[in-house]
């Protein structure tokens, strides 16, 4: 009894917190990890998990592994859709894109430096010592968030983690298979990975352990979703408009086959196209934008 007064107590004071004081917690948070995330998707996920788990206690290792695992699922960059879904969930869509903007601000702001300064500083034949360490350290971040992830799974989450990195280590630097070949992996083994997940939940002795879901993101959580503050039917519309842009940018391309030189809807078309049926992050966006912005001849290889 004590242990259920305690938690009403603690609901209703987050329940009292104002807007803008969830808003600058998500500015305070965000914007310093933008310039501390090295290593891609992989090792985002560990500082994310650091920060918002362990460190500020924003929410549970089961509702931070159901986003989680929602944007795998997703085309796109993983660790930009945890960042927005984690920062919604806090301060709502105001926060979401915030938090968007903070995360990326400093890598534009280096990136942006970076190509302008780089012909005539760095010698990409000869990079400076300072950036030696970059590659290093952002391995340590994919071992640190698998490390943590892997206390987690169930044997048949570990097993499917196994064969993933397998068939991960068999295609990587194979230039035998086609690029265009790569980039149907990841989205093969998110659905075989689903079919074996569903087949084993109805067996009588499943080797996974299943369970409902959480109660962080239960539709009788009045909280989260009074943050939220999305309907069902505007996340309908959304998706509504995203497949519609989406076959129109289809539609443009199969009519103007000669993008070479360049401009602001070529631009979008192929980004808008690709962000939309990328699954995995950059192991997969890389060989397709090789093919979208070298093969035609906007940047030299």
């Amino acid at each position: 009894m004590q242990k259920m007064v305690d938690t009403s107590a603690v609901t209703a004071t987050v329940t009292d917190e104002p807007f803008m004081t969830r808003l600058w917690d998500v500015i305070h948070t965000f914007y310093p990890l933008g310039f501390v995330a090295f290593g891609g998707p992989q090792a985002h996920i560990a500082i994310l998990r650091d920060h918002l788990v362990i460190k500020h206690n924003w929410m549970g290792e089961d509702e931070f592994t159901e986003l989680f695992a929602i944007g795998q699922g997703l085309p796109g960059p993983t660790s930009t859709q945890l960042v927005v879904s984690c920062a919604t969930s806090r301060a709502g869509p105001i926060g979401g894109c915030v938090a968007l903007f903070m995360w990326n601000l400093p890598g534009l702001i280096v990136c942006t430096t970076c190509g302008v300064l780089a012909t005539s500083v760095l010698d990409p034949n000869n990079p400076p010592f300072f950036l030696a360490g970059l590659a290093p350290a952002a391995i340590a971040l994919l071992f640190k968030a698998a490390y943590g992830f892997s206390g987690k799974l169930d044997k048949l989450g570990a097993t499917m983690a196994l064969v993933s990195c397998v068939v991960s280590v068999i295609i990587a630097g194979d230039e035998t298979i086609d690029k265009g070949v790569c980039q149907w992996v990841y989205p093969l083994l998110l659905i075989l990975g689903s079919l074996f997940t569903l087949i084993d939940s109805k067996r009588s002795n499943p080797i996974g352990t299943y369970k409902g879901a959480s109660s962080g993101w239960d539709a009788d959580n009045d909280l989260t979703f009074k943050r939220i503050g999305i309907p069902l039917w505007v996340g309908g519309a959304i998706f509504v408009f995203w497949g519609l842009l989406l076959a129109a940018c289809l539609i443009y391309r199969s009519n103007n086959t000669s993008f070479n030189t360049g401009g602001y809807l070529p631009l979008f078309e192929c980004m808008y196209r690709v962000g939309s049926i990328i699954f995995g992050g950059g192991q997969v966006v890389l060989p397709m934008l090789y093919g979208e912005v070298v093969d035609t001849g906007w940047i030299s290889k």
